[in-house]
């Protein structure tokens, strides 16, 4: 705080009498200080000459010279007053009174009285001093003898002096001075306790109360501003410049005047000093609400946010381990999460902002950024825990909602798939064999696929129902959560659809077997007919054409090297049948096929395929035994020919129309 200039004796303190206390009295001019010195350097007090002394009251008398008593500086005053009694025109009787008023009621030290002589010499005769015991010693002197007392240069005019001195203009600058230094002084003391105001740090405890701290605080700029600092600084500065201009003996009082001079100065210094104090610590104190005011309503907005946020969780929470039952109910609450969710978000435009404020707060150095940094770190991890706990809702119902889809679709069409699985009989033709077993293979694929996706999306969902919640102190809204009720749901739904795959397997791999087995029937079949269609139109044909077992030798030779050559395409023929008829007996052996239909059909193979070996046989070896003939049986007799006939015939049961041909042709020369 600053310090008020002391104004205490001999100065215009604020406090005691004051001219306008005795302002009736000065101006009757019963007294006064007229900044005269005596020899000493004190100051003067004077009575001057006057008629009427009884008429003034005492208590009038008494507030005057205690007055008159404060007018020298205090150092002055300290060497003691000289009082200057001009009894002439006076009784007197009266000067007992008035020096005896002196000693009661003067606060200062008195060295002398000095009494100038009455006009009537013999009164004083009358006058009996030795009763009375006076603290300061008194003196009866003429006005010429004053002279020598005291120098005539610190006398007015009146006791035959020269110092000027004009009472009226001394007393208008005197109250003036008075009325200026109380009005500063007050001011002062005004603006200090509005410094001191200032300077207490209480602060609202919210927005409302903030509010009214800075309307009350605008309301004070306006009281600083009406303050006549300006105004007191311009009639100081007046006074001031009329002492100085008095200062060459001109101005009544002014020794006295002239020692003010520097306490109206530090006066008007204080005033500036103190307004410009005062307007700092305004300023100062402004920014302080200022930023209490930023801090109420961030504190206001966050709550509200805090509460927004507290709300939707508590709304969150009523159905979070809710995934649905089916695909229409998780549907549902997929939709209804989306709408939730993004409401919270749009409400994320608020946190958003409000962490962007706390942001700017601190960096422009606010006094409670450590707070403010606080809140916003609780809000922005409060939603941060909300809005995961929200993109965790929407993961996991995306993924009921895709289960309970596909297990939904995939019982469904179960019983079209049971249906393409039983349907009548088979085909018998190999081309469409091939095609239901393409469509068949395709429906297996369709069949596995759906299961493959309703077990992959359940296995990933209770992955993340069943996986290790957080602990309770993780700040994660769902720690804790109870999602059994869910994961028996999702298990049911996945072993039913398990269950209905491992039917649909059965009757898919019985149907596969079926349309394979007889397919491999009607490729042995058709294999089987190829050996057969072969013989029948090549072999027997060939058979049936070549009949002949020629009529010489080169005809003989030429036929067995036909046949020959027949036996060894025939050849092929006869490993494909034995083949078919190995991959019969594997074929029955595997009973992927019907063994009874298998073994009839091998069995007609081979009879076909015996009596046609045995065929061929016969005719190579007629051809063998004409070749025979023709080389070394020229001559042999026609007797002879019968007999080879007739054992031709026994061994090798030829037909007789061939012997006999054959026996015409060797007949003939």
């Amino acid at each position: 705080m600053r310090l008020i200039p002391s104004f205490s004796s001999g100065s215009l303190r604020n406090d005691g009498i004051k001219a306008a206390d005795v302002l009736t009295v000065l101006r009757e001019k019963v007294a006064f200080v007229s900044g005269g010195r005596d020899k000493r350097g004190g100051p003067i007090l004077t009575f001057p000459a006057r008629s009427n002394h009884d008429r003034i009251k005492q208590e009038d008398l008494r507030k005057l010279v205690t007055y008159l008593s404060t007018v020298p500086s205090e150092d002055v005053s300290k060497r003691g007053f000289t009082v200057i009694v001009d009894m002439r025109g006076s009784k007197w009787d009266l000067i007992k009174p008035l020096l005896k008023t002196l000693q009661e009621s003067f606060p200062a030290e008195i060295c002398v009285a000095l009494i100038i002589k009455p006009d009537n010499f013999w009164q004083k005769q009358k006058t009996n001093f030795g009763s009375a015991k006076f603290t300061f010693e008194t003196s009866m002197v003429s006005v010429e003898g004053l002279t020598k007392l005291v120098d005539p240069s610190q006398l007015t005019g009146d006791l035959e002096g020269t110092l000027e001195y004009n009472h009226v203009e001394w007393t208008e600058l005197r109250v003036s001075l008075e009325e200026f230094t109380g009005g500063a002084l007050h001011l002062l003391s005004r603006l200090e306790e509005l410094q001191e105001a200032l300077s207490r740090q209480e602060l609202a405890t919210n927005a409302e109360e903030a509010r009214k701290l800075l309307e009350e605080h605008a309301r004070l700029r306006k009281t600083m501003t009406k303050a006549p600092v300006d105004e007191l600084d311009h009639e100081g500065q007046r006074l001031l410049q009329k002492i100085r201009d008095g200062g060459d003996g001109r101005l009544s009082g002014g020794a006295d005047f002239q020692s003010l001079v520097p306490k109206i100065s530090t006066l008007l210094d204080e005033l500036q000093v103190t307004r410009q104090h005062l307007l700092q610590a305004w300023h100062n104190r402004k920014q302080q609400l200022d930023q209490c005011f930023q801090l109420r309503l961030y504190e206001q907005d966050a709550e509200k946010m805090f509460e927004w946020i507290g709300h939707n969780k508590e709304l969150f929470m009523q159905t979070h381990t809710d995934i649905g039952v089916s695909y229409q109910h998780a549907a549902d609450l997929q939709t209804q999460h989306d709408h939730f969710a993004m409401n919270s978000m749009n409400a994320y435009v608020n946190i958003s902002r409000i962490v962007s404020v706390a942001t700017r707060l601190c960096e422009a150095g606010h006094y409670a950024g450590a707070q403010i940094q606080q809140i916003s770190g609780q809000l922005d991890q409060d939603w941060k825990s909300f809005a995961s706990a929200l993109e965790e809702r929407s993961a996991i119902l995306a993924m009921s909602s895709v289960l309970h889809q596909k297990s939904e679709q995939f019982l469904s069409s179960m019983e079209g798939w049971v249906k393409s699985c039983g349907e009548g009989g088979l085909p018998t033709a190999t081309q469409e064999l091939e095609m239901a077993i393409h469509n068949h293979q395709n429906l297996y694929e369709q069949v596995t696929t759906a299961y493959t996706e309703v077990s992959q999306k359940g296995k990933t969902l209770l992955d993340v129902l069943q996986r290790p919640q957080p602990p309770a102190d993780s700040g994660s809204l769902t720690a804790g959560a109870d999602y059994s009720q869910a994961v028996r749901g999702v298990l049911e739904v996945v072993h039913e659809v398990v269950h209905q795959y491992r039917r649909l397997e059965g009757l898919l791999q019985h149907r596969k077997l079926r349309l394979h087995q007889r397919l491999q029937l009607c490729v042995f079949q058709q294999d089987v007919q190829q050996v057969l269609d072969w013989i029948e139109n090549h072999g027997e044909a060939f058979l049936s054409k070549h009949t002949g077992v020629g009529k010489s030798v080169h005809r003989a030779r030429a036929l067995q090297k036909r046949h020959d050559d027949f036996q060894e395409v025939a050849q092929n023929t006869y490993t494909n049948a034995d083949k078919l008829l190995e991959a019969a007996e594997q074929l029955a052996q595997t009973r992927e096929c019907d063994p009874e239909e298998i073994y009839a059909a091998a069995h007609h193979l081979e009879v076909r395929v015996q009596e046609f070996v045995r065929r061929v046989e016969q005719r190579k070896l007629l051809l063998d035994i004409s070749v025979s003939f023709h080389t070394h049986t020229k001559e042999t007799s026609i007797s002879n020919c019968k007999e080879v006939e007739q054992s031709l015939q026994h061994s090798c049961n030829i037909p007789k129309n061939v012997l006999e041909h054959s026996s015409n042709t060797l007949a003939t020369p």
